[in-house]
């Protein structure tokens, strides 16, 4: 329980803990003498076996290695474990899981299922054994055998086959038991005398369950059974997990059940810190140099340098100290990003969405003249050696190469899996091959894999992939290279947040070992056309090194960032929630000077002195919005990102992950209003472990790596700090650590434990992706108990939770209005435009609204309790603005109300961040976020979503003006494309898919 293994009497009572939480262990099973238990455990960042005394002494891990060992079963016999691994596999080509056994007395280990020319089920595709068992006799061990099905979100599983194997696997895999019912089968457990099997049967959201089967037949247990190993007793009875407790059910007999009560203390030390004066974008008298220096590239004779920074693109020269020149000014509903040079030196190739999505265009140097070159939704260009063909990116991700001459273009590849898009291409210097980083999947029970180097074939797209080290990932696939010399001897890479150099045959083939070339933090490396040095980033500073190297230069580009002061406003309010209290103020005043509130006074007619006057008089003036859950993803979606968040009334977005120097290109935009957007509290890419998912995740193996990557967030000013899925407690701890101590900001996860024993703040979501199969924060039907409850609102606990209800998507259902509106029509991305009208054209099923109640009372029950809960989306996985409109009305539907659902998009999240004294209400001297809404959500909060106009800093935006910014007629140059299933591709392998 919350990552401790714990004892407690056969009868109740006190349970103590046996671990220290830094183990990590789960799936605990005794020996079958009692004398020790065997368990796994995730310390140190990977999954392994382990066995200690049943009193907690003699900890003692039995495997090793790269592969995750999972679900150990004892032999009869107790000498022998059997579990489920990836050993056998290839860390490029895939490692699925079968079964294994460990022999304790000499530690041989050896494979039992997936043998080569063992016959089996299910072994005309891909598919995975585990959750082994053995029979009592110890002469046969079974196990769940999943074969790999195709969805609309990516692959998964269909497990119904309970399978045996001899347990020496000198024979086939024969199927022991089908399960007939549209449900997935884990856990299988034989009786004791060997005439029974049982197992437990899950189903997804909305019909989410989990029931207790016995010789294939359901159990009707009274409860909500956790989906936990049940374990016989030697009396013939199961020990479940009901309704939060442990319980005794004997199979004939469930009405009996016994409950077996226990208290337990968890002990943690919370961290207690100084939280950072945060850029809250304000005006300021003095220029600040700019940070959000936005992948750089080197020109071919090494004189200058390209990038973006505050929504432009820039041109300085690399000796530097001269203010560089501006070559394209974005508007400010638009975004450009990602120039690369052609290699003559004479023009640049760059994306952005002028026309409504983002296309590649070339600006030719010595004339500015712009040119077309795909448009339609591309994005990482990189012109070919001779400049004839164009190499980029789809919003799927698949590897596209254009005919520039031809103007014909083609599919070259399609992406290994989802979770965002590869990386940006690059070309042989024979114009062969392009190299890209993409990620595999190791297997189908999680979706993890390694960032590698993927080398196409430019002709017919056959490919080769590559690890620049044995089990070691590329930091991410934004722009960690692979980046082509243009002599062809080497890939430019950034692995462990350093720059590193893998020398390549001509065919991309790695032909030596990986050569480090800086020890600082390292982004976005770019060749010289000499093949003689190296332009990167390192934090804030451009950097140029030589190939063999050296001691780097930093290239001085003055640039600054200067935030104009807003003009002086008053804002006549009808009706004013200052987020203060419970009550609404009528017709008052709400004066802005220097982008604060000033005063809230009374409405007063003849007010003179000021220069801008907005007229809500029959309009409700709230806190400005936020959305405390989002990911900055211009690099698909381009300025419709922020301008749809504005026109849902949001001023303030909490990212929780992206990509770092974006998003302090995007802080600085928004800030200067170069960009129209709310403010954007930033963290970096997600820290992980050696294994990533998303794009954005940063992988790390080595504490000197994760430095490196904290470093950057030092420089960055990050305002969040966020470890992910495979990040090993001493990721966690580290990175919290350093969120606190150096940069005085917040730490999270998905973890609620190991979460609050590191020393993080809160959780991201209350469900998402984990790394064990078992024991997370709901249970199959959604719902939570005691321990969870009490953690997030535990006296001293301080640990808070982002709530991000994806199962209130299908409340468009119920509204299908919502759906033409022109926020959508017009300002939301094509993709999901399409999904939402689907999704508005399907009303609410009763099994989805129970659902959304059951998460919704979680979080209600928490919020009574003293806890601290802020809402947020996860955009763009759901779609951007509405999503949290939609989570706001699920929590009023759960008994939330108007005031208690508004204070979790205002005060709660302003002071979750450490800046109430700043944000999340109207009141004199804070700064004037406000939202101004069409009706009254107190008497009909269905009106919240007419959001008419904000205020950000005082600075106004009226959502017909950013609509008007986005034309029909721009959206029609895109129509026949199928966008819906191009959403569908863009989101899978997400981690929150809602199951609705």
């Amino acid at each position: 329980m919350q990552h401790v293994l714990w004892s407690q009497p056969r009868t109740g009572g006190k349970a103590v803990p046996l671990t220290p939480p830094g183990l990590e262990p789960s799936r605990p099973v005794f020996a079958p003498d009692g004398s020790l238990v065997a368990f796994c455990a995730y310390q140190g960042g990977g999954f392994h076996i382990w066995t200690m005394r049943a009193d907690g002494s003699e900890v003692r891990q039995r495997t090793e290695g790269p592969w995750d060992d999972r679900g150990p079963a004892w032999s009869p016999d107790g000498t022998r474990l059997a579990f489920a691994s990836e050993r056998g596999g290839d860390p490029v080509k895939g490692s699925p899981y079968r079964v294994h056994v460990l022999d304790l007395r000499s530690g041989e280990l050896t494979r039992v299922t997936g043998l080569p020319g063992q016959d089996g089920p299910a072994q005309d595709g891909p598919w995975e054994d585990f959750d082994p068992a053995w029979s009592p006799d110890g002469k046969r061990i079974l196990f769940v055998r999943a074969r790999a099905v195709t969805t609309p979100t990516g692959s998964a599983l269909e497990a119904r086959t309970v399978a045996a194997v001899p347990a020496d696997g000198a024979g086939p895999v024969v199927v022991e038991h089908t399960e007939t019912e549209n449900a997935q089968v884990m856990t299988p457990a034989p009786a004791p005398d060997g005439r029974r099997l049982a197992y437990l049967r899950t189903t997804p959201a909305p019909e989410g369950s989990c029931a207790l089967v016995v010789d294939g037949k359901r159990v009707d247990v009274a409860g909500d059974i956790a989906p936990v190993p049940p374990r016989w007793t030697r009396d013939g009875e199961l020990l479940l997990t009901v309704d939060g407790r442990f319980t005794l059910v004997r199979p004939a007999e469930p009405g009996a059940a016994e409950p077996l009560p226990f208290d337990g203390v968890l002990t943690v030390d919370r961290p207690r810190y100084r939280v950072k004066e945060y850029d809250l974008g304000l005006a300021e008298q003095r220029a600040r140099p700019v940070r959000g220096v936005h992948l750089p590239a080197l020109s071919p004779d090494g004189r200058h340098i390209a990038f973006a920074a505050l929504n432009s693109l820039w041109l300085p020269a690399t000796s530097g100290g001269r203010a560089p020149k501006r070559l394209r000014r974005a508007d400010p509903t638009r975004y450009l990003l990602g120039p690369s040079w052609a290699r003559d030196g004479k023009s640049l190739v760059y994306v952005d969405d002028r026309d409504g999505l983002l296309g590649v265009y070339r600006h030719d140097l010595a004339t500015g003249k712009e040119t077309a070159l795909a448009t339609g939704g591309r994005v990482h260009p990189a012109l070919s050696p001779d400049g004839k063909r164009l190499a980029c990116l789809d919003m799927t991700g698949r590897l596209v190469v254009r005919d520039l001459a031809a103007g014909t273009e083609r599919v070259l590849a399609d992406p290994l899996g989802g979770g965002g898009l590869p990386g940006r291409p690059s070309w042989s210097p024979d114009g062969r091959h392009i190299a890209l980083c993409d990620r595999n999947r190791l297997n189908l029970r999680f979706r993890e894999g390694y960032n590698l180097v993927r080398v196409v074939d430019a002709t017919t797209g056959a490919d080769r992939l590559h690890t620049v080290a044995p089990h070691t990932s590329l930091a991410d696939r934004y722009d960690s290279g692979p980046v082509w010399s243009p002599d062809g001897r080497w890939m430019a890479v950034i692995v462990e947040s350093a720059l590193c150099l893998l020398p390549v045959a001509p065919d991309g083939s790695p032909r030596g070992e990986l050569r480090t070339l800086t020890t600082e933090p390292a982004d976005h490396p770019t060749w010289s056309g000499d093949s003689k040095s190296l332009l990167y980033l390192s934090g804030t500073r451009l950097r140029l090194i030589g190939v063999d190297g050296g001691r780097a230069r930093t290239v001085r580009v003055p640039l600054d960032q200067r935030r104009p002061a807003p003009t002086d406003t008053v804002v006549h309010a009808g009706r004013l929630w200052d987020g203060t209290g419970d009550t609404v103020r009528e017709d008052v005043d709400i004066v802005v000077r220097g982008g604060r509130v000033a005063a809230v006074e009374p409405h007063r007619a003849s007010r003179t002195g000021t220069l801008r006057r907005v007229d809500a008089s029959g309009r409700t003036v709230l806190p400005g919005l936020w959305d405390t859950h989002t990911h900055p993803w211009q690099s698909t979606y381009g300025g419709r990102q922020t301008v749809g968040q504005l026109t849902y009334g949001i001023t303030t977005a909490v990212s929780l992950g992206g990509f770092a120097h974006e998003q302090a290109r995007i802080r600085e935009a928004v800030a200067t209003g170069q960009l129209a957007g709310p403010r954007l509290l930033t963290t970096g890419e997600l820290l992980d472990g050696g294994r990533v998912a998303y794009s954005m995740g940063r992988a790390h193996r080595t504490r000197a790596g994760l430095r490196r990557s904290l470093e950057r967030a030092a420089q960055l000013d990050w305002d969040f700090v966020k470890t992910y899925v495979r990040a090993p407690r001493w990721v966690m701890e580290e990175a919290a650590r350093f969120a606190h101590e150096r940069l005085g900001v917040r730490a999270g996860s998905h973890f609620l434990s190991p979460g609050i024993q590191s020393g993080q703040d809160l959780t991201t979501h209350l469900q998402a992706t984990q790394r064990g199969e078992f024991g997370h924060a709901t249970t199959a039907s959604g719902r939570a108990y005691d321990d969870v409850l009490e953690i997030y609102s535990a006296r001293g606990a301080r640990f808070a939770m982002i709530a991000t209800p994806f199962t209130s998507s299908p409340l468009l259902g119920a509204d299908p209005a919502l759906a033409d509106d022109p926020r959508v029509t017009a300002v939301m991305a094509p993709w999901d435009a399409a999904q939402v009208r689907k999704s508005a054209g399907v009303a609410p099923t009763p099994a989805q609204l129970a659902t959304l109640r059951r998460e919704t009372d979680i979080y209600r029950r928490i919020l009574a309790a003293g806890g601290l809960v802020a809402l947020g989306t996860d955009q763009p996985l759901v779609p951007i603005g509405l999503s949290l409109h939609l989570g706001l009305r699920a929590l009023h539907r759960g008994g939330l109300s108007p005031v208690e659902a508004l204070r979790t998009v205002t005060v709660l999240p302003a002071r979750l961040f450490g800046v109430a004294d700043d944000l999340g209400t109207v009141a004199p001297g804070k700064i004037a976020d406000l939202t101004v809404v069409d009706g009254d959500p107190f008497t009909d909060f269905a009106t919240l979503v007419r959001t008419v106009s904000v205020l950000r800093g005082g600075v106004p935006y009226e959502t017909d003006d950013l609509v008007a910014a986005f034309p029909t007629t721009a959206r029609h140059k895109h129509t026949g494309a199928d966008w819906l299933n191009i959403g569908r591709l863009m989101r899978r392998d997400g981690c929150c898919d809602p199951g609705v």
